[in-house]
């Protein structure tokens, strides 16, 4: 009888070097074939720059590899530890530290600082205007959870934001002529979504199965999971509040604009000028 050839073992795509940095989370797992071939090469070899928010400037800057990354025992493959330290070009004394493990064919970003919170906060600090102090707090506390490994915690502030939004399309639309507070009541969210289109920006219609997602994986995926997903359902929510952020820049320019128009027509009117 002839032997069953065995499958090999299933591997994962390695991000680049910069997402796995600046994007993945710690402890996120990512399972390679085989350790003595090193498929990590590239990243552990990594000699480009990282374009981020330095905490200790306030402010972005391009942090530099400022030494060669720190080995553990080569010969140890099977707990091997790595680092890729990186200096502020505006500061050299501002460090950005990058740890990895590679173990039994995992390799995983195990500590860094400054942390993905940190890096990620201030730059969705320009929504605070449209999402306001409570709901800005919400969404940065997501951002914050899933920086730390935690999927599902993440997923439920992101979806509080969403209700949010769809809470003021309401508010807006339950005032028009001819609307069915009865109809809206009973309908789906996706229906809802649909009856307040004209209320909503246009990316949040064409994707208003993002409640869904964000409610299955709250209720049934795993952490794991949640934190694979997270980037894409984050990115999502931040287009919806690009659209609201543009109307409310809009806005306030128009306001300015009559403001000052209405104090031009009151000067040039003046007798005498």
């Amino acid at each position: 009888m002839a032997n069953r050839k065995e499958s090999p073992p299933e591997v994962d795509e390695l991000p680049s070097a910069q997402d796995f940095c600046l994007s993945v989370p710690l402890y996120k797992t990512f399972r390679f074939q085989n350790e003595k071939s090193n498929p990590f090469f590239s990243l552990e070899h990594f000699k480009g720059s990282l374009d981020i928010y330095c905490p200790e400037c306030g402010r972005h800057s391009v942090f530099t590899l400022g030494q060669e990354a720190k080995y553990s025992d080569r010969s140890h493959y099977s707990n091997y530890v790595f680092s890729l330290w990186f200096r502020c070009s505006r500061d050299a004394s501002h460090h950005a530290i990058f740890i990895f493990l590679a173990h039994k064919r995992v390799l995983q970003k195990i500590g860094q600082t400054p942390s993905l919170a940190d890096i990620s906060v201030p730059d969705v600090r320009k929504y605070r205007p449209v999402l306001g102090d409570e709901r800005f707090r919400e969404f940065t506390r997501g951002i914050g959870l899933a920086t730390h490994g935690v999927g599902v915690g993440a997923f439920v502030y992101l979806r509080r934001v969403f209700e949010w939004l769809i809470e003021n399309a309401h508010a807006a639309a339950s005032a028009a002529p001819g609307w069915s507070e009865e109809t809206y009541v009973s309908s789906r969210m996706e229906e809802k979504i649909n009856l307040l289109k004209d209320h909503l920006p246009e990316f949040l219609v064409k994707n208003r199965g993002l409640y869904g997602i964000l409610s299955v994986g709250i209720h049934a995926l795993t952490e794991a999971e949640c934190l694979s997903a997270f980037p894409a359902v984050r990115l999502a929510i931040e287009l919806i509040l690009d659209d609201l952020l543009e109307g409310h820049e809009r806005q306030a320019k128009v306001k300015a604009a009559a403001k000052s128009l209405d104090a031009l027509k009151t000067s040039i009117a003046k007798p005498g000028t």
